[in-house]
């Protein structure tokens, strides 16, 4: 056990955070289109020239030239083929913002792959182990991590980029790389020529260095390895350093709201309460000096200092929205705090005759706000739901996050439903259908929610039991953008 969960912190601490689209479209863009698309350019031509107008297997001995020259026809061929993907591909990425990130992501992903298919078989007619391709590889991985920021996409394509050199040395070495019988067979047909030819030059034309080449190959496989996992390793860095910032641009701006908010409400408050406290004592001083008998004239005043006596109960309350500026604004997972409100009005031995259901998503964007706020939203959401849900029905409990910068909440009962006419009325303070109830829990829960810039939104019908819908934005600053 305590094994898995060192294998848990392990992959916990090497994660990254999700990366949102503007940030891969511009990832994508400086890659693929603003670089890539010079390069792949330049490149094709070099290669056009390499494959076609060079003769590169000139200076091998025959046996090696003939196999690179069989070996030669199909990639030509294929690099043709290349040649009219690539184009494709070019006009692709220059009509760049025509297409949805997700496209763009498989478009990307696929050409990397070809990618590496060409500069395996490259590696193949070039001199397998002793190719200087073999550096592109390292390019190609770099590459990957830059423009393939999702994890497990980015290793996956940077390991199959690895099997592919693997694959092509393998190919290099079973078809085209010389045997020692090979070797004994240039021996003899140079025999004419032995007599220029050193005793330390035919040692080495027939010996096979098999341990260096085998030690040369792991190298290198390694070398590829740990710069996939180098890569991953720096996106992880850069990426934890712009989430920090991020955070902390976010933090400042939530806490430079609450103040706002909290300063425009006891101004208004106390600018207000002075009027209505004039306005009270004029009526309650009408109503020494009337005559009793006057009683339409008094039920008048005392209307008039009931509803006093309500925009001050109002205007108190608004004055709360000024102690929101001392509480502490934090980082909150959403799913410890949904767990810790469930635990709090579903105790794990209760004995509630309803069925609590669960569908919270391990992998949730951070809220920054007051835990408080967070955790008396869903305790009265959960508790209007329990005592709404009929025996043997149920309370089901989902979170999702959305693309758009938003967390949705949802809390959904099995009870009789809201009529039509009260759906309006549920949010109002001190409206209420329990018997026992105050009448403030879903207009906390909708003052809360606003607070933060979210909303609330309720579906029910009669019979069919209530779901209420919040949604909270995660990112201030990048839904304001």
């Amino acid at each position: 056990m305590q094994t898995f969960d060192n294998i848990k912190r392990f992959f916990r601490i090497v994660s990254t955070s999700s990366i949102d689209a503007s940030e891969q479209y511009s990832r994508l863009k400086l890659m693929e289109r603003d670089i890539g698309v010079p390069v792949k350019i330049a490149v094709l031509g070099l290669m056009a020239y390499f494959l076609f107008f060079t003769d590169f297997e000139e200076g091998r001995d025959f046996i090696l030239r003939a196999r690179v020259k069989v070996a030669l026809e199909p990639v030509q061929a294929f690099f043709l083929g290349y040649v009219m993907v690539n184009l494709g591909a070019i006009a692709f990425f220059l009509t760049f913002n025509r297409w949805k990130l997700r496209v763009v992501q498989w478009g990307t992903l696929v050409m990397n792959f070809i990618d590496a298919i060409v500069v395996s078989a490259l590696v193949v007619i070039t001199g397998g182990l002793d190719s200087m391709v073999y550096w592109v590889f390292i390019v190609l991985i770099v590459r990957n991590a830059i423009s393939i920021p999702i994890p497990v996409t980015q290793i996956s394509i940077n390991l199959l980029t690895t099997l592919g050199y693997a694959t092509a040395i393998v190919l290099w070495k079973a078809y085209i790389a010389l045997e020692p019988t090979d070797r004994l067979q240039t021996l003899v047909a140079l025999k004419p020529m032995e007599d220029q030819l050193s005793e330390e030059e035919l040692f080495a034309l027939i010996q096979v260095p098999e341990q260096y080449e085998g030690s040369l190959f792991v190298l290198r496989l390694f070398f590829l390895l740990l710069m996939t996992a180098l890569c991953y390793g720096v996106q992880v860095l850069f990426d934890r350093d712009r989430q920090a910032q991020s955070e902390a641009r976010e933090y400042s701006l939530r806490r430079e709201q609450l103040r706002s908010t909290g300063r425009l409400a006891a101004e208004i408050a106390h600018r207000l309460k002075n009027p209505l406290a004039i306005i009270n004592n004029a009526a309650f001083s009408m109503k020494r000096h009337l005559d009793e008998s006057n009683s339409s004239t008094t039920k008048q005043l005392n209307m008039i200092r009931d509803e006093v006596d309500r925009s001050d109960l109002i205007l108190t309350e608004l004055m709360g929205y000024a102690r929101l500026s001392e509480g502490r604004i934090e980082r909150i997972n959403v799913k410890e705090e949904l767990l810790g409100a469930i635990g709090e009005v579903f105790p794990p031995n209760h004995t509630f005759p309803i069925e609590v259901q669960k569908n919270l998503p391990d992998i949730l964007p951070p809220l920054m706000m007051q835990r408080a706020h967070l955790r008396e939203i869903m305790v009265n959401l959960l508790v209007n739901a329990r005592d709404a849900s009929r025996e043997g029905g149920f309370v089901k409990i989902s979170c999702s996050a959305s693309p758009n910068y938003e967390i949705e909440l949802r809390v959904k009962d099995s009870g009789e439903g809201i009529p039509a006419a009260q759906k309006e009325q549920i949010f109002e303070a001190y409206f209420t259908t329990k018997k026992k109830g105050t009448g403030l829990g879903l207009a906390i829960v909708k003052q809360n929610t606003e607070l933060y810039g979210g909303e609330v939104i309720v579906e029910s019908e009669l019979g069919e039991g209530t779901e209420f819908i919040l949604t909270f934005p995660t990112r201030v600053l990048s839904r304001d953008n």
